[in-house]
């Protein structure tokens, strides 16, 4: 597999395209970068179907369509990850590499308190937008709290009391995971061979969302995976570590041949 050309950088659930303002200018300076934003979230219609999957695998397609783009690489976090690979198996032809951040899609232990907002009430509960649930939220993502600044705050508080937003996000959850974690489904552990594309695993070590465990289980099922952990740092490495994040990124696109590990 060559070089990539493009980009398109996927959040994760609950989240938008706002999540990486500090990727999309190093990345684009040598490659054109889309960020989007998926159904039901950001400013993005909020109509959820039945199967969420499908829909934005259908939303990913029509979006590389409308703007010519025959393949690209897919950069995923957390759900956008179980998005990029879902993309791999289904359509190939479009998918020159992949990144994947903290995936979600690879085994069903996930965070516990993603697990209890799929319950009534509760959900609807810890979903509620205010200042101080994002702050208490981005503990939990990032291992460095002193990156939680007020303007972090503000922008994914802004991007998520979008009218539709809550509604949306908890209806995508709900079909997808349950108490038990992620539902059997999702999970595509066992299809992983069939992944002809190149991909890279960066994950937290300290990853409270998807813990790194899955990252070294995976990588050894792709044909041709690597993977590089970062130490001390959580399930947004894009934020807290992005100088080597982009670096990473640019250097895994520049290649032809790609190591077991960097």
């Amino acid at each position: 597999m060559g070089k990539c050309s493009t980009l398109i950088l996927v959040h994760g659930l609950g989240s938008s395209s706002i999540n990486w303002f500090k990727n999309i200018v190093p990345l684009s300076k040598s490659h054109s970068v889309y960020a989007i934003d998926l159904p039901g979230h950001g400013k993005t219609y909020k109509s959820v179907s039945e199967t969420p999957l499908d829909q934005a695998i259908a939303f990913m397609i029509e979006f590389m369509d409308a703007m010519k783009i025959p393949e690209a690489t897919i950069v995923g976090n957390s759900m956008g990850g179980l998005l990029a690979l879902a993309m791999a198996l289904e359509h190939p032809g479009r998918v020159s590499k992949i990144v994947l951040e903290g995936s979600a899609g690879l085994r069903n232990d996930i965070a516990w308190f993603l697990r209890l907002m799929t319950l009534p009430i509760i959900g609807e509960a810890i979903t509620s937008p205010t200042r101080t649930s994002i702050k208490n939220l981005l503990k939990r993502i990032l291992y460095d709290t002193s990156l939680i600044e007020p303007a972090l705050i503000e922008s994914i508080y802004q991007s998520r009391k979008e009218p539709g937003n809550k509604t949306a996000m908890l209806s995508i959850l709900r079909t997808g995971l349950s108490l038990k974690g992620l539902n059997s489904e999702l999970i595509f552990i066992d299809r992983l061979s069939k992944i002809n594309a190149p991909v890279l695993l960066l994950w937290g070590r300290n990853d409270k969302i998807v813990p790194v465990h899955h990252a070294e289980i995976a990588v050894h099922e792709f044909t041709n995976a690597q993977l590089h952990i970062f130490e001390r740092c959580g399930h947004w490495p894009h934020i807290e570590f992005y100088k080597e994040f982009n670096r990473l990124v640019l250097r895994f696109c520049a290649e032809n041949q790609n190591p077991k590990n960097i």
